[in-house]
């Protein structure tokens, strides 16, 4: 989960009520935002695709024979399609098998399930996909975890992904859509990345979320803690958060990249990031094991979060906040462990436990304190 999430997440870390919590929510509306601009191409592979335009009797069907390219455009605060103007349009599978290709530059095409809606947004050719939650769990899983891992870590990542989409879907309402395919929601990149052994497990937990007192959790998980997970307060202030209480992870995360790691940076480097002359950096207050607050010495003084500076530096370079700074006379020296905000389940850590004999609900036990696993039912 990429740390561009944390201000999202710094809202969201509550509980909220959850109105259907006894079902499986079938159809989702994912806001498909890589693919979003003036002009958007699309095919069909494997069959045939029919576009529609309108309402009523001025609606319009188009057929689309397969792999045959055609373009959306945007035209001021509606769309255009074959010198046609909507306000939205929609595109369907003609056969069961068909699949919608998505193009940026016509070259390259992305393949995805289910349905398209295409709506002007922002000024963009905005495509959002119809699917079903679960076939979005396909996409979903391989996208932030490798299909290499243990199976019963996968198990526990599918349940941590399908629980974090019941949660937003309690608590983000956009008007157009349910979810972005980015960071804002989880990554979702269509039917490319799905894998086989993954859509296995994911059909073997078909509807299991974490829950807590009923509802279902903010089930946050990154790559690696570095040998101890952090409180939710520690990381990003507000409220403790029940399930989600930091301690010394004893799981094995020794295959992670990123368990130990160093990089230096230079102060001409962070003072033009940061805007004044960087001289000297101050920790102020470490919480979890990570750095929480810290200033920023030269020109000026600025007191920032460890999330702060990690955002300024870029969070490829600053895995983690979980770190040591020296002052190197023209660079800092940063010595840290782990990767990512370290709250809730460290996904290396679950390779290392399901390695160790752990099952999925075990996995997820030990990540998220007191609680439990829920079967939702079918309509």
């Amino acid at each position: 989960m990429s740390g561009k999430l944390i201000l999202i997440l710094m809202l969201v870390v509550q509980s909220v009520a959850f109105s259907w919590e006894e079902f499986i929510q079938e159809d989702l509306k994912v806001a498909i935002n890589r693919f979003s601009g003036s002009k958007v191409k699309f095919m069909g592979a494997k069959g045939d695709l029919y576009l529609e335009i309108g309402e009523g009797t001025g609606k319009k069907v188009y057929k689309i024979p397969e792999d045959h390219p055609e373009e959306i455009s945007v035209d001021g605060e509606g769309l255009r399609f074959k010198g046609i103007y909507a306000k939205e349009i929609r595109v369907f599978k003609g056969e069961f098998n068909a699949v919608v290709m998505l193009s940026s530059d016509g070259k390259t095409y992305s393949p995805y399930r289910g349905d398209m809606e295409f709506i002007p947004y922002k000024g963009r050719v905005l495509p959002i996909n119809s699917i079903q939650s679960e076939e979005y769990i396909y996409s979903v899983v391989p996208s932030e975890i490798g299909h290499y891992f243990p199976t019963e870590a996968i198990k526990a990542q599918v349940l941590a992904a399908r629980t974090y989409l019941y949660y937003n879907l309690a608590n983000y309402k956009y008007e157009k859509f349910d979810l972005l395919d980015n960071v804002n929601s989880q990554m979702y990149l269509g039917r490319e990345r799905e894998n086989e052994k993954i859509n296995t497990l994911v059909n073997e937990t078909v509807g299991e979320i974490i829950v807590h007192e009923g509802k279902p959790i903010n089930a946050l998980y990154y790559s690696t803690n570095g040998g101890r997970t952090a409180n939710n307060e520690d990381v990003w202030g507000g409220s403790a958060v029940p399930y989600l209480r930091g301690k010394k992870d004893s799981a094995s995360e020794a295959k992670s990249p990123r368990l130990n790691w160093n990089v230096s940076i230079s102060k001409k480097e962070l003072s033009q990031k940061a805007g004044f002359r960087v001289d000297r950096i101050r920790v102020i207050k470490v919480a979890s094991n990570r750095v929480h607050t810290l200033e920023l010495i030269g020109s000026q003084r600025k007191r920032i979060s460890g999330n702060e500076l990690r955002r300024i530096v870029g969070y490829n370079k600053l895995h983690s906040t979980q770190f040591r700074v020296t002052d190197k006379g023209s660079t800092f020296a940063f010595k840290g462990k782990g990767s990512g905000h370290g709250v809730g389940m460290s996904q290396y850590g679950a390779y290392g436990l399901a390695n160790a004999g752990k099952s999925y609900d075990r996995i997820v036990k030990h990540y998220y304190k007191g609680v439990q696993i829920k079967k939702l039912k079918n309509d």
